[in-house]
């Protein structure tokens, strides 16, 4: 019994607990009547229903969600179901999402997806077939269009991604540039210029100046030197004070007066900008009457392309009306210049081009019009009444370099000494390394000179000399030169080593003149060819040196050659400044050169002459202090010039007999007491023979001012500076040179001494963040204090008076992106 009690009890549990299922499941209806659980609103593309249905067969209808894609069928008036069948099939297709089992949701039915996929196109292509011929074009052009538009609309998102992927690299990737050429301290700044020179291609970097201070001087050669001649309004010829800024670059006789206004490969400035960099710069006398205006317009911009190659376009004009009769001007500028300064490669490139188009007046018939009375200017009878002169200068230049590290030295170094670390950097400039370079400049110059003189102030201007004609007069001048040069440089060591260059080059140079001594035009050709060599080096930063020569071996100028030596010293004194230098540096040159054809040769309606000049034999010596710290600069320089070659007082070219001294000393000094600054610029100069080489013996250009700030940032930094003084100019008596309208050049004369001065203008000079602005009360004395008004610029020629004509406006204003080092929000 106890055994069958033990079987029974489970048996009888068993029964029971089949019973009980067996009950559940034949009375269980579809739907399970129980609360049913939470669960969240599914999808429009998924269909629910029991969680136990899978488990039956059964065909009953339910009311089961279907898909959106019969949803939509049925709205569009299609159906997936035959009329005919009243059965509807479940749609198990979620349906294990309803068991909540993570691991069966992969499992969908795919019968299911398949069937109404051919419910739906059968029910399309029975919609379809019941259309005519043109519903079904009509559809089926809108589908096109509709498959187009969301074609071109998927393809625009997609380069719009790409674009806006691209414009995020390009935004957040820092515009480093990485050169050999420049040095590491200079690669980083906003903005950098710098020089090319053609015969090895060095490189001088600076940073340019955009204070109100340097751009107070409008007129270029006014930053050079302390005064020059010229003929008193902007875009005229000019001849420095200084006898050591007189050098020729373009050795083109016509074109020499020139050169202050317009730029060479050798001095033109070229750019590097991390951002793009616009100048906008306008001077003149806005106030003025018309005839006597004067406006001047500076534009520029560039741009970097790549952090290593720069694009950039210049466009200058200086001129105006003028005070006397007859002398308007225009002078315009336009430079367009490309560079690149890759790791190995660097490259300048350009064309410039100088045009400058002038009345010739002559200058005054008698100063007594200016010196003892105070008529109208223009009321003051001139030499020439109808006479005109137009230069040009087109350049086109190039020039580059390729960088080749001898890395196999440092190779071969580390394969024998194991300790030894060889860095496998490019841009290593403490390698031996090779430079090849090669410069080419072609350059065309024409000057064209007319004039019509019938009356005795005219003829007798040029000295009663008509070869051609006795009252018109058409003479050309025309100068083309083809320069080109090939080098090889060696970096033995270090860029920084005691010897760190050593050059050699050879050239050709093409000259080409237009005979105008012939009846019919001609041109006259010369050729030269030429050597030249240099060295250079540096003990870190404190001793500079560098020496070039140059030979001419075969052609016109065979036996021409040049010396050139420099040296410079920096010194560090100043505690409070460590890197603040006191620089002496130390100039020596000697060149032998041979007169250029137009000196010897030329013929027009006034000049003729047929000269056999000898070599002209050139020798300076020169030296400087430079303080930046004390704002204190001060040089001396001595030449003695051998066969110099000058025009004399009746504009004809002559050659001196006897050896000429030259000596020359400046000095500019800045004292700064509270609110008032002084800046002194002085100049004496001494020469052996005044008939050869006139010079002033002391020229001044005093400025004084009151400087303050007018309003600050919540930084503390200035937003407004102002100045208000006076410049003044003064030189002691000089016969100062007289201009030749036929030839384009100064010549001496001996007749009449100037002081020209003194004259001073007044002013008001304002820095507004970044712009310059000043306004001038040109010539504000007009003669005073002096008992007799002086204020020529050259023989017979003279400066703007006082009044509205002297009232000068200008505006420099720079346009840049100044980085902040933050990052950009988008």
């Amino acid at each position: 019994m106890k055994r069958f009690s033990r079987i029974l009890f489970p048996a009888a549990v068993m029964l029971v607990s089949a019973g009980v299922s067996l009950g559940t499941v034949m009375t269980s209806p579809l739907r399970d009547s129980s609360p049913s659980r939470n669960i969240d609103s599914p999808a429009m593309d998924t269909v629910l229903y029991p969680s136990d249905a899978y488990k039956h067969n059964t065909r009953h209808s339910s009311d089961i969600v279907i898909d959106s894609l019969a949803a939509a069928l049925d709205k569009a008036g299609l159906s997936l179901e035959s009329d005919t069948d009243s059965t509807k099939k479940l749609s198990p297709r979620d349906s294990l999402r309803q068991l909540l089992d993570s691991s069966l949701w992969d499992k969908i039915d795919s019968i299911y997806i398949a069937d109404s996929t051919a419910k739906a196109k059968a029910a399309f292509e029975k919609w379809y077939n019941s259309l005519d011929r043109k519903e079904r074009k009509k559809y089926d052009a809108e589908q096109k269009a509709k498959r187009m538009t969301a074609r071109a609309d998927s393809l625009r998102k997609a380069k719009e991604q790409e674009k806006e992927i691209r414009d995020s690299i390009v935004e957040n990737t820092p515009r480093i540039l990485e050169t050999y050429a420049i040095p590491d301290s200079m690669q980083y700044k906003r903005l950098i210029t710098w020089t090319a020179g053609q015969d090895f291609g060095d490189i001088k970097p600076s940073v340019p100046d955009t204070s109100y201070n340097f751009h107070y001087y409008d007129y270029p050669f006014q930053r050079r030197d302390v005064n020059a001649t010229w003929l008193g309004v902007a875009g005229s010829p000019v001849q420095y004070y200084n006898w050591f800024n007189r050098k020729s670059d373009e050795n083109v006789e016509f074109y020499d007066a020139l050169e202050a206004w317009s730029a060479s490969p050798r001095t033109t400035l070229h750019y590097n900008s991390k951002t793009p960099y616009t100048e906008l710069c306008y001077f003149g006398t806005l106030f003025g009457k018309s005839a006597r205006e004067s406006d001047n317009l500076h534009l520029f911009t560039t741009q970097n392309i790549t952090p290593a190659l720069n694009f950039s376009l210049l466009y200058d004009r200086f001129g105006g009306g003028g005070m006397l009769e007859r002398e308007e001007t225009a002078n315009k500028t336009t430079a367009v210049q490309v560079n690149y300064l890759g790791k190995k490669y660097t490259l300048h490139a350009g064309y410039l081009r100088n045009m400058v188009s002038r009345q010739e007046n002559g200058g005054m018939q008698d100063i007594k019009w200016v010196n003892d009375t105070t008529v109208d200017a223009r009321d003051i009878p001139v030499n020439l009444q109808s006479a005109s002169s137009k230069t040009k200068k087109n350049t086109f230049f190039l020039e580059q370099q390729l960088r080749i590290p001898f890395t196999f030295i440092e190779k071969m170094k580390a394969s024998r000494d194991s300790t030894y670390h060889f860095s496998s950097d490019s841009l290593n400039r403490d390698i031996t390394s090779a430079f090849i370079g090669h410069s080419s400049e072609f350059s065309t110059y024409t000057r064209n000179y007319t004039d019509l003189i019938s009356d005795a102030a005219g003829k007798a201007f040029y000295n009663q000399v008509f070869n051609y004609n006795p009252t018109a007069s058409a003479d050309s001048m025309r100068v083309r030169k083809i320069d080109n040069k090939l080098y090889i440089r060696l970096q033995p060591w270090s860029s920084e080593a005691v010897v760190s260059k050593l050059d050699i080059g050879v050239g050709d140079m093409l000259r080409t003149y237009f005979d105008s001594t012939s009846v019919r035009p001609t041109t006259h050709k010369e050729n030269s060819f030429y050597a030249y060599a240099g060295a250079e080096g540096q003990f870190r930063g404190y001793f500079f040196w560098g020496a070039k020569g140059k030979i001419n071996l075969l052609g016109a100028n065979a036996g021409d050659f040049s010396v050139q030596a420099n040296g410079q010293v920096n010194f560090y004194p100043f505690r409070r400044a460590r890197n603040s230098p006191l620089s002496l540096k130390v100039n020596f040159e000697t060149r032998l050169d041979e007169p250029t054809y137009y000196l010897k040769h030329f013929s027009s309606n006034h000049f003729k002459w047929d000269n056999d000049f000898s070599k002209i034999s050139t020798t300076t010596l020169q030296g400087e202090v430079d303080i930046p710290r004390w704002k204190i600069n001060a040089g001396v320089g001595y030449a003695l010039l051998s066969g110099n070659t000058y025009y004399d007082a009746k504009g004809i070219a002559r050659q001196g007999q006897k050896p000429v001294n030259v000596l020359s000393a400046h000095l500019r000094k800045e004292f700064v007491l509270g609110h008032l600054h002084m800046d002194n610029k002085l100049l004496f100069q001494l020469s052996s023979d005044e008939d050869i080489v006139p010079v002033p013996t002391l020229a001044l250009n005093l400025r004084y001012f009151l400087q303050f700030v007018i309003q600050k940032n919540d930084e503390g930094k200035d937003v407004l500076a102002m100045q208000v003084g006076a410049n003044a100019f003064y030189n002691t008596a000089w016969n100062s040179p007289a201009w030749n309208p036929t030839l384009g050049v100064f010549y001496n004369q001996n007749e009449r001494t100037y002081t020209n001065g003194p004259y001073f203008d007044v002013f008001l000079n304002f820095q507004w963040k970044r712009a310059c602005i000043f306004v001038k009360f040109q010539n504000a004395g007009q003669g005073w204090p002096m008992r007799k008004s002086d204020y020529f610029s050259a023989d017979r020629y003279i400066v703007t008076q006082r009044g509205f004509d002297g009232l000068k406006i200008g505006i420099y204003w720079p346009f840049y992106i100044q980085p902040t080092g933050k990052p950009t929000q988008r």
